[in-house]
């Protein structure tokens, strides 16, 4: 059997003020009035069933999800009581699939990623899932890059361990994250890096194993709640594992330490649409190179990027910066801050400012 568990939890600081705690950017209705989230599901349909597709989320965004997820009532939805990053994550979602569906196939992915070749994607998930059911391997899926970029994580290849499907896979020689400008450089000029985009397949045993070995004691909160599957107390057992288990990504907590890893180098127009800047390419572009999303009277006003789905916004005599505009607040920065709308958001947190997080 194999399962396909979408990721679909975070704040999305980086798409303030359009995202939010309860109403995360993958719940936003970005393209042609679909959601992220159900972009992602589509994808996936052709090769998992709906009954094999499953949304993990937070609790804060229970609801906005099920309003998501109305045309799959099929699909089922595990809920984390607070987001701690993908190792519990993967923890609670793979001991859950162990526990009632036996050593199956799992395939993670976020559900914030734009993947312009959905037919060369699916055919390398079929062949992970392959790959994943004949080794006792954690399966990463490999981005070739084709620019020099800093904000991703890069996975260095190393000797081919087979071919399935057409597809070659890799061992994992290293993990290195977002490097300098100059390393990048290196990286791609090498052609032995691959961007981590986060997407893994793997047999359940083989990843809590990995999970017993290097993160031990969330591996452990999570076997103990194996037996309350089902019953009056699960609720209560996975809010206590979640207070035990550690905040920290896969990538940190087993991907970088392991000897299981390996890689498959995959071409599929891959984007992590992390930032106001990345989305950017998916808007309309004028003819001063300004990304216009709603209606805007630009004066000489040129390389901004303007989203507003109610307000007019007028510009003039700017460059370089990027609008947006909602109903209850309006973010100004400049296009090279675009990385750092985050800090908007924890300033916001810091000053109790909850109404607007």
């Amino acid at each position: 059997m194999k399962f396909a568990f979408i990721m679909s939890g975070g704040k999305g600081k980086r798409f303030w003020p359009l995202s939010r705690a309860s109403r995360a950017k993958q719940l936003v209705k970005l393209f042609n009035g679909k959601t992220l989230l159900e972009l992602t599901i589509e994808r996936l349909q052709p090769i998992f069933h709906e009954d094999e597709i499953v949304v993990i989320t937070q609790e804060i965004q229970v609801d906005a999800t099920r309003e998501v997820l109305q045309n799959w009532p099929k699909i089922k939805i595990l809920v984390e009581p607070v987001g701690k990053n993908t190792a519990p994550c993967i923890a609670y979602a793979t001991t859950y699939a162990l526990e009632t569906h036996g050593d199956c196939i799992l395939t993670f992915l976020p559900a914030d990623h734009s993947i312009a070749r959905k037919d060369v994607f699916r055919d390398v998930l079929e062949a992970t899932s392959m790959f994943a059911s004949e080794h006792n391997d954690i399966v990463t899926i490999g981005i070739t890059p084709d620019r020099p970029a800093t904000g991703y994580g890069y996975i260095e290849m190393g000797d081919e361990i087979s071919q399935v499907m057409g597809h070659t896979f890799r061992r994992v020689k290293r993990f290195t994250e977002k490097p300098s400008l100059e390393d990048a450089r290196k990286y791609l000029e090498s052609g032995r890096y691959l961007w981590n985009a986060g997407i893994f397949c793997f047999r359940a045993s083989v990843m809590l194993e990995e999970l017993e070995k290097y993160l031990p004691e969330t591996a452990s909160a999570f076997a103990h709640l194996r037996q309350f599957y089902g019953t009056p107390d699960e609720r209560r057992h996975v809010e206590a594992c979640y207070k035990q288990a550690q905040e920290i990504s896969i990538d940190y907590a087993v991907m970088e330490k392991t000897k299981r890893a390996s890689v498959v180098p995959a071409d599929i127009g891959w984007d992590d649409l992390g930032s106001w800047e990345s989305f950017s390419k998916y808007l309309n572009k004028d003819a001063r190179g300004n990304r216009i999303h709603g209606e805007h009277v630009g004066i000489d006003t040129t390389n901004c990027i303007v989203y507003s789905d109610r307000q007019v916004v007028a510009s003039l005599g700017i460059s370089d910066l990027t609008i947006v505009v909602t109903d209850d607040a309006i973010l100004i920065s400049h296009r090279l801050k675009a990385e750092e709308v985050r800090r908007v958001v924890d300033f916001l947190e810091a000053q109790g400012m909850k109404e607007l997080l």
